[in-house]
């Protein structure tokens, strides 16, 4: 894809149907809990994220009302006192074994050519950083993402140590030189939208019509994966 002027110090790209068709924190979680055959956990990780478990549908209510992804906490609580070392071989895992087939090319060949040219890419994602982190390994950049917290003995807690959603433009302006610096995303998620009216371009990936007329005000570059 051909990149316009201004010239941005950094590439951004999201991680979930933005480099993969897969919502990578779950995807993870029922990756471990079948890897490693724990079938009492995945019924209760079925009746958590089910959309058609009655509970599902109270845990949706709840989260209208308490702004607070329920399926994901408790989702998450199903991995309580795996070793950090043995989540992050896990992630590894999961990027060589399932990822690789969810790759979405367009956005994959983007962020090749970038390399490439020598451009300085990062991924910034509200997804685990076992599964990010092995991500970032396999393609060569930085990362910045949500983080897993761990007790004494470097045991995962079943809970959140950093929640990235909402924070991503905090995070860039983290890692950039000076806070006017110019930077690029590709992303399709719509909690990005300051992200994205922040930089200086902007690549949007989309399924439907209606993604596209909520992402119409900004003008991105439209990625588009859908007949």
């Amino acid at each position: 894809m051909e990149l316009n002027k201004p010239e941005p110090e950094l590439f951004v790209f999201d991680i979930c149907d933005t480099l993969f068709y897969s919502n990578t924190t779950f995807d993870f979680i029922r990756f471990v809990l079948e890897t490693k055959k724990m079938s009492r956990q995945m019924q209760r990780y079925k009746y958590y994220t089910r959309r058609t478990s009655p509970l599902f549908l109270a845990l949706a209510v709840l989260q209208k009302l308490t702004k607070t992804d329920w399926p994901k906490k408790l989702s998450l609580q199903l991995l309580r006192n795996i070793p950090k070392t043995e989540l992050y071989e896990l992630g590894r895992q999961f990027e060589a074994q399932y990822l690789v087939t969810r790759t979405i090319a367009e956005t994959h060949q983007m962020l090749a050519t970038l390399r490439k040219e020598g451009k300085t890419v990062v991924l910034i994602s509200a997804s685990l950083d076992p599964v990010v982190a092995a991500i970032a390994q396999a393609m060569g950049v930085a990362f910045r993402s949500s983080e897993l917290a761990y007790d004494a003995e470097d045991k995962f807690t079943g809970h959140l140590k950093f929640e990235m959603t909402g924070q991503k433009l905090n995070a860039l302006r983290e890692m950039l030189s000076h806070q006017e610096s110019k930077f690029a995303v590709a992303t399709d998620n719509f909690s990005d939208f300051d992200l994205v009216e922040a930089a200086c371009q902007r690549y949007v990936i989309i399924y439907n019509e209606k993604a596209r007329n909520f992402w119409q005000s900004l003008n991105p570059d439209f990625i588009k994966l859908y007949s």
